[in-house]
């Protein structure tokens, strides 16, 4: 799942790059960082330096940054990767849900889940 927006003339596409559909327990440390790639739409080139936001979508407490940040920014790396700190389980099992966004795309739905 990807998306698309026009951005000065160049269109982005934000692709979930890992972490997405991962398990942790309560107060465990999620085993994968997430990850996002953003490329010009047209001839697939990463888009390097651009900063890239992860937010947390759930209003229970269910997983956070570290440090317990609920929102994150991040610039893309030379192959076009922005990748989050570590994630934390919180207290709630349930899926939490983030939302990708970055200047020139539309925003990209992720998830993971706390397990009980």
């Amino acid at each position: 799942m990807s998306a698309e927006a026009d951005h000065g003339g160049t269109t982005y596409t934000i692709q979930p790059a890992g972490g997405t559909g991962q398990h942790a327990g309560h107060h465990q440390t999620f085993p994968h960082r997430l990850k996002a790639r953003v490329v010009d739409s047209h001839d697939q080139k990463p888009v390097t330096e651009l900063p890239v936001t992860f937010a947390w979508d759930s209003l229970s407490q269910q997983a956070l940054f570290e440090g317990d940040q609920a929102t994150v920014t991040v610039l893309t790396d030379p192959q076009g990767y922005a990748e989050t700190p570590r994630l934390e389980a919180g207290d709630a099992a349930g899926t939490a849900a983030f939302t990708v966004t970055a200047a020139g795309a539309p925003p990209v739905h992720v998830e993971i889940t706390v397990d009980r």
